[in-house]
């Protein structure tokens, strides 16, 4: 059990952090049947004013601190994904006067369909981060 996670309702103000922790199998098969359409039509049945966030989840690493977070959206009634990887990297700020310093830094990806969002979250689970630095920067 390696991974915690947060859920983002239309619906909801507040994100959900359950308490218990995922394996990588959890995981995927979580991403695999979660109701991301019927959480956008959700979305699309109440007022715009009380539209808090797109349809999320989001898994980190508790170890590493790495992340992976899938939002969901329509296009054109298609079901389509943007992705978000929260990993440390190192910069040396002042051109290395004050040494190395390492951060938290987000990579974005849109327009992605359920198939290939999945096999990279699956490549997320695995572990293989050069693969996915990688995917989320070209």
């Amino acid at each position: 059990m390696t991974y915690k996670y947060s859920i983002c309702y239309p619906d909801r103000e507040e994100i959900e952090y359950p308490t218990n922790l995922l394996d990588k199998d959890q995981v995927l098969e979580m991403a695999k049947n979660y109701p991301w359409m019927e959480q956008l039509k959700l979305a699309d049945s109440v007022t715009l004013d009380t539209v808090y966030y797109s349809p999320s989840l989001d898994f980190t690493h508790i170890n590493d601190r790495h992340s992976f977070c899938l939002t969901a959206g329509l296009n054109k009634e298609k079901l389509e994904f943007s992705l978000w990887y929260n990993r440390p990297v190192k910069k040396r700020p002042l051109f290395g006067l004050l040494g190395e310093k390492t951060r938290m830094e987000v990579v974005d990806k849109w327009s992605i369909d359920q198939p290939t969002a999945l096999t990279y979250l699956e490549t997320f689970l695995n572990r293989d981060y050069r693969t996915i630095e990688r995917i989320m920067t070209q």
